[in-house]
Parts: C-alpha cells; structure tokens; sequence
C-alpha cells in the first residue's frame, strides 16, 4: 500500500526489486488514484481500476479479488 511519502519511482524500484528476489507477482496498491498495479515481471506490468479484478494467475490458481473490494 502506498503511504503518502512513498514516491512513484522508489515504490517501482521496490517492485522490481521484489520481482528480482523471485516474487512470481507483487501488488501496489494505490487508495488516492484508487488502483492496484499488478507487477509480474519488468514487462507484466498491469494498472487495475475499481472495475477490474485481481487474479492470482499461475501464482495463486483460482485467487481472485475485484479491486473495489480493497477501498470497501
């Protein structure tokens, strides 16, 4: 979850980060645009809106969480 002194490019670099660690997803979740951005590796990067729904894809198979749920 982004903190308000959290800056975009240190939040992508602790993403990315993690991804290099060998996270297989990590999930920024973003409460002031109210979006979730979904890293998968350097070129998987997806922003979600309230519409959409996370999936857990090959990392949690049948996980899935519609993004409005997290500003609920």
């Amino acid at each position: 979850m982004l903190s308000s002194g959290d800056t975009h490019t240190d939040v992508v670099e602790k993403a990315l980060a993690w991804l290099e660690a060998s996270s297989r997803m990590v999930l920024v979740v973003d409460p002031g645009q109210r979006t979730a951005t979904v890293y998968r590796s350097r070129d998987d990067i997806r922003i979600l809106t309230e519409g959409d729904a996370i999936d857990g894809a090959g990392v949690v198979p049948g996980w899935e969480l519609p993004v409005a749920e997290l500003f609920a």
